[in-house]
């Protein structure tokens, strides 16, 4: 009777439900051997056939991504998953009114819990939760109840649920299907696969991990690239110009620039690798197989971007220390000459190479997962080869920042008129900018090896995701995308600091305005022919009142060259050379600022 319901729950019936045969397996789930009955398979209006294997592809796929051994090898995780979707079907027809009615045996919970502890997939199953119509347990703990008296049976039949018990004969699948997105990849070794750039999920799976990795959405990604294109053109263009501009047009090269030259020759060729790689299709080129893989060394343009980015980046960063020593020496001894470069000079070009061909020679060289460019794989050889040096390159140059910045302040405090800071803002401000981005990778990086484990330790929640979103929009937690992008940025920038702080001043200006490029027949004609004639039409009048605004604004004169004559002491290389003590030097003995 309903009055002595103890453990059992009542079950509404569905009028729309009936019993069919099994549709059979395709591509992914194979349940045909594991039910019970194939002949007999509940369906309804709200669950047919067509959903439960939509579900059961799902799962199935998550089995062979995720799964370890013991799980993908019991005939019980099969059984409970088919029939959990696939429910073998009970039907009951009366006689007189030729009515039928069909209901469903449930799987177990205790079956489910078993299956999903087995499988390590609780956090993606709950057994205890509900149908989503009747909001009745999906799996129940024994009994399931129904009232069949409308078919001339038992008001409380009580139907037990379904325990499925482990069969060894049972073959089990094999299936080459990963759920969206991974993707699967017909592995014999996965250590030999994964040296050629594939990212398995786990040990037991040949699903490896898509490319790019879904740390942000494709959108995001997409973003991401078009930043590190942007600035590597720039960065590239920015040095090119500097290069042109102090090293090439300029009639009085000193040797500060080519001390300058040698540093922004380097950042030339760190930002050449992203516009070599922008050209031949940005990042995504980076990305074989159709997203299943990285580039690793024995990819041409991998291997060669990379060499190029390590060997310029370690020559950037000692020709950086250089550069911070000779500004604490130019402000300290600045009536002493020094001249180191036939030293450092090779000794940085030796250090760049061999710190650039050993990860060449040993096959280290592969895409960065989760980045845009190659560079040195493994840990150990980034720390022993880049991140170790790096830090002590930043030790050396802290320390002589420090120097610079005391012996600024030691000037500056002794003098009453002052001026020293504004003499070297520029040269400090290079400094100090690639200082703070230098450290900022240097954290960053340390941050990422740190999280990698946690960053792809997340498949099992991303799938989650996935069954209940659209896939483009589910990621993986880990760096946010403003903390990559400013890694980026901080990688591709330095062109740009470069060509702010050099290059936007009068002497760049009248190296171009003095160079060929404005000063040839063809500039003559136009200055002769052209301009002289747009003038000569304006009249006399308008010569007039300009001459009468000039004298009315007290300007002596309007000539701009003239200007720019006066504001750039530093026009003659021995003027601009603080090692040779000129008429325009500042002593430290009397603490005077050089004026015009």
């Amino acid at each position: 009777m309903k009055g002595n319901k103890i453990n059992q729950i009542e079950y509404p019936i569905d009028p729309t439900g009936k019993c069919e045969q099994y549709i059979g397996d395709n591509q992914v789930t194979k349940c045909s051997s594991f039910l019970p009955n194939i002949n007999s398979i509940y369906i309804s209006a709200n669950s047919t056939q067509k959903d439960a294997m939509k579900l059961l592809d799902t799962y199935f796929g998550l089995l062979t991504a995720v799964g370890s051994d013991s799980c993908k090898g019991s005939s019980l995780t099969y059984q409970t998953l088919c029939s959990m979707y696939l429910k073998e079907c009970e039907s009951f027809t009366d006689s007189l009114t030729n009515i039928t009615v069909s209901i469903p045996k449930r799987i177990c919970r205790k079956s489910c819990t078993d299956v999903t502890k087995l499988c390590k997939i609780e956090s993606l199953f709950d057994c205890s939760q509900n149908e989503p119509i009747s909001n009745l347990p999906l799996c129940p703990l024994n009994l399931t109840e129904y009232d069949l008296s409308s078919v001339n049976e038992s008001s409380n039949y009580q139907l037990q649920c379904y325990a499925p018990l482990s069969n060894d004969s049972i073959e089990i699948p094999v299936t080459n299907y990963c759920p969206y997105p991974l993707m699967y990849i017909n592995s014999t070794d996965h250590t030999a696969d994964e040296n050629r750039g594939y990212m398995f999920v786990s040990e037991n799976s040949n699903c490896v991990v898509p490319n790019p990795v879904p740390l942000y959405t494709p959108k995001q990604w997409d973003r991401l690239y078009n930043l590190s294109n942007s600035l590597a053109v720039l960065s590239c263009v920015g040095t090119l110009f500097l290069l042109i501009t102090f090293n090439v047009l300029n009639k009085k090269v000193n040797r500060f620039d080519r001390m300058n030259a040698l540093f922004n020759g380097s950042v030339f060729m760190m930002s050449l690798s992203g516009v070599i790689i922008l050209f031949a299709g940005g990042p995504r080129a980076l990305i074989k197989d159709g997203g299943a893989r990285i580039s690793v060394w024995e990819d041409p343009l991998c291997s060669s971007t990379g060499f190029i980015f390590q060997m310029f980046s370690i020559a950037a960063i000692l020709f950086w220390v250089v550069m911070a020593f000779e500004l604490w020496y130019k402000i300290k001894f600045m009536t002493k000459r020094l001249d180191l470069r036939k030293y450092y000079i090779p000794f940085i070009i030796v250090v760049s190479l061999v710190f650039s061909i050993i990860p060449l020679a040993t096959k280290n060289y592969r895409m960065i997962r989760g980045n845009m460019h190659c560079w040195v794989h493994t840990t150990k050889l980034q720390n022993s080869l880049f991140w170790i040096p790096l830090g002590i390159a930043i030790t050396i140059g802290t320390v002589f920042i420090g120097l610079v910045m005391f012996e600024i302040h030691r000037i500056v405090s002794a003098s009453t008129k002052g001026g020293m800071l504004k003499l070297e803002i520029k040269s400090i401000l290079n400094v100090a900018l690639i200082y703070l981005t230098f450290i900022y990778l240097f954290a960053f990086n340390f941050y990422m090896n740190g999280q990698e484990g946690v960053v792809y330790g997340q498949i099992e929640s991303f799938y989650q995701c996935t069954l209940n979103n659209d896939p483009s929009e589910c990621t993986i937690q880990g760096p946010s995308i403003g903390s990559l992008g400013f890694f980026i940025f901080c990688i591709r920038i330095y062109g740009v600091y470069c060509f702010i702080l050099q290059g936007l001043n009068i002497r760049a200006y009248k190296i171009w305005k003095d160079s060929i490029f404005f000063n040839n027949r063809l500039v003559t004609y136009f200055k002769n022919n052209i301009f002289q004639m747009d003038n000569s039409s304006t009249g006399s009048g308008t010569s007039t009142t300009a001459s009468a605004t000039t004298k009315k604004n007290g300007l002596e004169s309007l000539n701009i060259d003239s200007a720019f004559s006066k504001n750039n002491d530093s026009d003659d290389e021995d003027e601009y050379d603080p090692y040779k003590k000129t008429k325009n030097s500042c002593s430290l003995k009397d603490i005077q600022v050089s004026r015009s």
